[in-house]
């Protein structure tokens, strides 16, 4: 993992080192050079529009288009693409950085979720073309695989574009720009450091291009290197502040007045502890000092629950990462070259080398997988023994959280390589084309640390006397064991923190390895131009073909296939989905130059597409327009219908074993509980149908049951319906300001979605009849017994969300009779509502979202730039509204479920100063969350929720650029 840290280290020293010598007077070209950026930034010009492949200006779209320039990105001081991204209205903090290590594999990634839908909904383009994905099973793309200095812009469309791009743009697309026909030698250096902790980061990139052959072709490289240290929740004071939820002892019932629960400091649970917890019918816990020997548990204030306050508590903060380290290698090419003055050829090939590393909670034991002690055990001291024997028991218990046993994490290693090749060009004056292909591969190896392997944790906790030589060994070592995984066991005393010796933590823990490839080729073309022009306009219109295959595979180590592993037990998994589509696209020119329309536009698009899956053939497609009655004003709105088909994991993830505590709906017992008549004889009705007999009552209450929990080769796509409505003003009275605002509305329904094992069986038999898509997926046996429970994939669910983008922009020229330019912008939506239907046929049980922990009714972004001669000062405010901690329906129950039960509103305030310091020569440095805002008491912002707020705190950098 350092092996590059230290050379590109010494390289930022060295580069900063070449470049300031170099600084000289400001030149009077800085302040031009100042003016002319900002002014081309200004001009609205006919570019190729994400959301259409017919050229237009942004403004002119009939479909919202939220455009980040490479400044914005500049002055945001972030090194992870995703996390700047992340902080847009638009965008959910789903996946960051700091949020990334709850589920296996994805430590350091950072993958984007429009109007948090799902992050499987949103569609990464790279200059409007598909990017492999670095995820196995899906399409979904990390954003740490993107150059971050050859952005020219990123593009968010917000509305359902699957007519235009196909599958996965349900909630949206973005799409990053990169630069063209790039020319010069462009080199930064960056370095930043947290006010707290041991939090920094690095970042160095060179970047060449030009022209050559007359100025025929143009060919660009960039080279960047980026690294960010790990940060442990004790490196900070507010993730280690050791606070939970308790129990509120003076709580005396509903509307009280008092919260049912509240905040506690050095508090926890207490049935498991690091040196270990013993449950004796002796009327207390009992625990370990560090000499093995045994005594009471410190209860301190009980709260109930094994909740308590000052006592031997188990301490999550002290064993989790708040982020993980990352370093990050990227190479990127681009050429173009005019065959003739018509026909162009254009080629891309990049390599992304990403490296994480992260550890978090160790292996653990408990009740039911409590560690079996047996008396004669040869670690066992004998105060133990004697509460054994008073006990009359010959095996205890021990509760274990095993951090002295190793810590687990991941060690994780991601490449991509992608090629695009193609030519494009113009036919006539009216007419333009492309046609390309590309492949990209994704691979990942995935090195879990100290995996335990469980068999041998049993064997080398049970240690004895070796009667014939009086050492201390493994049982297993003097019994005739076939498992030759227990060859050379090396016995373990487990009595008190620390109590695990080195030898034999090396024996039964191992570092696995899983194997992730991701491929993905993409050859399409599509021509664009006039085909009429029309009284008011060119009828313009757009039309062409596509070929995608997305294959996957992702294997496991044989140790957690075979489910002798910690670790959950993985299966292979592997697939492959190829579509073959065809689109077109129509812009119509209705009116121009009219009473009250100066412009009448209408838009379609409609696309088709062929999948080898359970997909099969669909049709999607997109109207919409814009209305300007005046020159100042623009009135849009679009209408679609947007699919997603499901991705090779959903599809063909196997069916692994699994257990399922569950009552079976038919038992006489349980129809017993029913007080509906009307449902109870429905109930009976559908159980003799499943051929279940009338007076069967199981013998199994609670029972955990066997079952299967996997993919779905017969899903169906999501389908989508979006709406967009909006109004844009550009006054002429007012030069430099523009107003966007847009209602959108996203309603999806076949959502894909796994069911609980209780509801697939209450849904069998409370249905109007068996004929339904739970009842296949119950077995029973000839004695009616439930043998198997089937826990797949379907098309169940539904979700919804609406609100209300804006984006005013106001750019003032002149500030106080000075050369100065003031650039003001401010983004946000306000969430109307963002609702899920674990069961669509149940429109009235919605789960809702908005308003609570990671979906704040408002979210909005201020920035004011001023840019005076050689320097430039950026000022950004970012304001999160106030959420609730619990669910709606749990407030709305009893607000005064806990203390603190709403957020309160968060506000992060960032700035940076830029200095030009000659023609092609910048110094900037900044700092992020000025006011050290940590997150609200108790997150710590690594949650998918939690992940809005910051988890860095105040954070200092500086950097220099140099153009040449």
């Amino acid at each position: 993992m350092e092996k590059f840290s230290s050379r590109f280290k010494c390289g930022v020293s060295l580069l900063t080192a070449a470049i300031l010598p170099l600084t000289s007077q400001p030149l009077q070209a800085a302040q031009d050079t100042v003016q002319n950026s900002i002014e081309d930034e200004i001009v609205l010009e006919e570019i190729m529009v994400t959301g259409s492949r017919i050229k237009r200006r942004s403004l002119d779209s009939p479909t919202p288009v939220a455009v980040i320039g490479a400044e914005d990105l500049a002055f945001s001081g972030k090194l992870n693409l995703g996390d700047y991204l992340s902080e847009l209205p638009q965008l959910g903090s789903t996946f960051t950085t700091a949020n990334s290590t709850r589920f296996i594999g994805t430590a350091g990634g950072s993958f984007l979720d429009l109007r948090r839908l799902g992050s499987v909904r949103t569609l990464v383009l790279v200059d409007g073309r598909r990017h492999v994905g670095s995820s196995a099973g899906d399409t979904r793309v990390d954003i740490n695989t993107i150059p971050s200095d050859l952005i020219e812009r990123v593009e968010v469309i917000t509305g359902g574009a699957s007519a235009i791009y196909g599958s996965d743009a349900v909630t949206g697309v973005v799409n990053f720009i990169l630069k063209e026909n790039y020319e010069g030698l462009t080199a930064r250096a960056q370095y930043g450091l947290a006010d707290e902790g041991p939090y920094d980061s690095y970042h160095l990139s060179l970047t060449g291009g030009g022209n050559f052959n007359d100025d025929r072709g143009n060919a660009v490289l960039s080279v960047e290197w980026a690294e960010e240290s790990r940060v442990k929740n004790t490196d900070r004071e507010f993730s280690s502040r050791r606070y939970r939820l308790v129990n509120n002892p003076d709580d005396t019932g509903p509307d009280d007045g008092i919260p049912d629960q509240f905040y506690r400091p050095n508090s926890g649970i207490s049935f498991i502890t690091k040196a270990g917890t013993i449950f004796f019918d002796l009327g207390s816990l009992m625990t370990f000092d560090p000499d093995g020997s045994v005594r009471d548990q410190v209860l301190g204030t009980d709260f109930g629950g094994f909740e308590c306050m000052d006592c031997d508590f188990l301490d999550l903060d002290e064993v989790s990462d708040l982020r993980p380290s990352l370093q990050r290698l990227s190479l990127n090419g681009k050429f173009t070259y005019d065959l003739t003055e018509d026909i162009s050829v254009f080629a891309e090939a990049k390599y992304v080398n990403t490296q994480t590393f992260n550890l978090g909670q160790p292996a653990f034991d408990f009740f039911g997988s409590a560690i079996t002690i047996q008396r004669d055990n040869a670690f066992l001291k004998s105060d133990l023994a004697a509460l054994m024997d008073d006990a009359g028991v010959t095996e205890i218990g021990i509760n274990r959280f095993n951090v002295d046993a190793g810590r687990r994490g991941e060690d994780n290693e991601r490449q991509t390589h992608r090629i695009v090749a193609g030519f494009k060009g113009d036919l006539g004056e009216a007419w333009t084309w492309e046609a390309s292909y590309s492949f990209g591969r994704s691979t990942q190896i995935l090195t879990a640390i100290n995996n335990r392997i469980n068999d041998r944790w049993t064997a080398a906790t049970d240690a004895v006397v070796d009667p014939a030589t009086g050492e201390i060994v493994c049982r297993v070592t003097l019994e005739d064991s076939d498992n030759s995984l227990l060859d050379g066991c090396i016995p373990t005393s487990i009595f008190g923190d620390g109590a695990v010796n080195a030898a034999s933590e090396a024996w039964f823990n191992q570092d696995t390895i899983r194997r992730d490839t991701i491929e993905q080729q993409v050859a399409s073309a599509f021509i664009s131009g006039s085909v009429y022009e029309l009284p008011a306009g060119d009828l313009d219109v757009a039309v062409g073909i596509e070929w995608r295959k997305d294959t996957s595979l992702s294997k496991p180590a044989p140790l957690d296939s075979a489910g002798l592993t910690f670790g959950n037990a993985l299966q292979v998994t592997s697939g492959e989905i190829e579509v073959k589509e065809a689109f077109g696209e129509i812009s119509v020119p209705v009116l121009k130059d009219a009473p009250f329309a100066e412009s009448l536009m209408l838009d379609a698009a409609i696309r088709y597409a062929d999948y080898d899956t359970s997909s099969d053939k669909n049709t999607t497609w997109k109207v919409g327009g814009t209305w300007q009655p005046i020159s100042d004003v623009r009135f849009r709105a679009t209408y679609s219908k947007a699919v997603r088909a499901p991705n090779i994991g959903e599809l063909f993830g196997p069916q692994d074993a699994n257990f399922f505590s569950v009552d079976d709906p038919c038992k006489t017992s349980e129809l017993d509980l029913i007080a509906d008549p009307a449902r109870r004889s429905n109930r009976e009705a559908n159980c003799a149908a499943l051929g279940v007999a009338p007076d069967f009552d199981s013998d199994y209450d609670q029972a955990t049951l066997p079952g299967l929990s996997g993919g779905n080769p017969d899903l169906e796509v999501e389908t989508a319906k979006t709406w967009t409505a909006g109004v844009v003003v550009t006054p002429r009275f007012l030069d430099g300001f523009s107003a966007t605002v847009d209602w959108w509305q996203v309603t999806i329904d076949d959502a894909i979605s796994s069911t609980d094992a209780q509801d697939i069986l209450d849904r069998c038999v409370d249905a109007e009849s068996i004929n339904n898509i739970f009842c296949p997926l119950i077995t029973r046996d000839s004695t009616d017994e439930i043998t198997n429970i089937l826990q797949i994939q379907a098309n169940i669910a539904g979700l919804e969300a609406s609100g209300v983008d804006f984006d005013i922009t106001y750019n003032i020229s002149g500030i106080a009779n000075t050369d100065g330019m003031l650039s003001l912008k401010l983004m946000g939506t306000y969430l109307l509502y963002n609702r899920d239907f674990p069961f669509q046929d149940e429109p009235d049980n919605p789960d809702r979202e908005d308003g609570e922990l990671g979906d704040p009714e408002w979210l909005m972004n201020f920035t004011a730039t001023y840019y005076s001669g050689p320097w430039t000062f950026n000022y950004k405010l970012r304001f999160i509204d106030d959420m609730l901690r619990v669910e709606h329906e749990d407030f709305e129950a009893s607000p005064e479920e806990q203390e603190l039960i709403h957020t309160g509103t968060v506000t992060y305030s960032d700035i940076q100063l830029r200095y030009q310091i000659r023609d092609g020569i910048e110094v900037y440095g900044g700092v992020n969350n000025i006011f050290e805002k940590n997150p609200p008491l108790p997150f710590d912002a690594t949650g998918g929720d939690s992940g809005i707020y910051d988890n860095v705190g105040r954070f200092f950098y500086t950097g220099v650029t140099a153009t040449f």
